[in-house]
C-alpha cells in the first residue's frame, strides 16, 4: 500500500522528524533552505505546534517559501493554518512572521510538475511512495497532483507585492 493512503509511520516518521531536533537545538541553519519550520496554533487544542516541512522553492531575496501538503490537505499542520495563519517561519538563519497564501490546485500542480522535470530521479522514488506515477499521461498526472497536494506560499509580513496578481509567479524560482 502506498503512503498516499495513510500518514507516515515508523522509520518514515522518524526521518521526517529528525530536522526538528536541529531546530530545537538552535541548529536549524545547518539544514540550509531545504526544510522550513513553521509555528502554528492547534485548531482544537490552541497549543503552539512546530512542523518541519520540505521546501519546494525558496527565494533568497524575498525569503518567500513554497511548500505543499500531501494527503489531500488532511494533514494537521495544513488544517491548523486554514483555521488560523501560521505564526512564524524559520528557514536557514531567517525567521519571520509570515503572510500566507494558499495556492490554487492548478498552481500547485504546475509547481510540482516543474520539479518533476528538474529532478526526475527523486520523483521516481518519492512518486512510488506516494502512489504517483510520473510517467502517467499528463492529464491523469495533473489530476492526481491537483487532488493530492495543497500548496502554500509564506513570505515576510514586510514583503511588498508590487502589484502582484493572484497567480503564482514561478519564473523567479527557476
Amino acid at each position: 500500500m502506498a503512503l498516499a493512503h495513510r500518514r507516515p509511520y515508523g522509520i518514515y516518521r522518524v526521518l521526517a522528524n529528525a530536522p526538528r531536533w536541529f531546530y530545537r537545538l538552535g541548529l536549524g541553519w545547518l539544514l540550509g533552505h531545504r526544510v522550513v519550520q513553521i509555528t502554528h496554533r492547534g485548531r482544537k487544542s490552541g497549543l503552539l505546534r512546530r512542523t518541519i516541512l520540505e521546501v519546494l522553492r525558496y527565494d533568497p531575496q524575498t525569503h518567500e517559501v513554497l511548500v505543499v501538503s500531501g494527503w489531500e490537505g488532511k494533514t494537521d499542520w495544513y488544517r491548523n493554518i486554514e483555521r488560523e495563519p501560521a505564526l512564524e517561519v524559520r528557514i536557514g538563519r531567517v525567521h519571520y512572521r509570515p503572510v500566507q497564501e494558499f495556492l490554487s490546485p492548478d498552481e500547485t500542480a504546475q509547481l510540482i510538475l516543474t520539479l518533476f522535470h528538474q529532478h526526475p530521479r527523486e520523483v521516481r522514488f518519492v512518486g512510488s511512495l506516494l502512489g504517483i506515477d510520473p510517467d502517467a499521461e499528463d492529464a491523469v498526472l495533473r489530476a492526481r497532483l491537483e487532488a493530492f497536494f495543497r500548496g502554500v506560499r509564506f513570505r515576510p509580513t514586510d514583503y511588498s507585492d508590487h502589484g502582484k496578481s493572484g497567480t503564482a509567479d514561478l519564473s523567479r524560482f527557476s
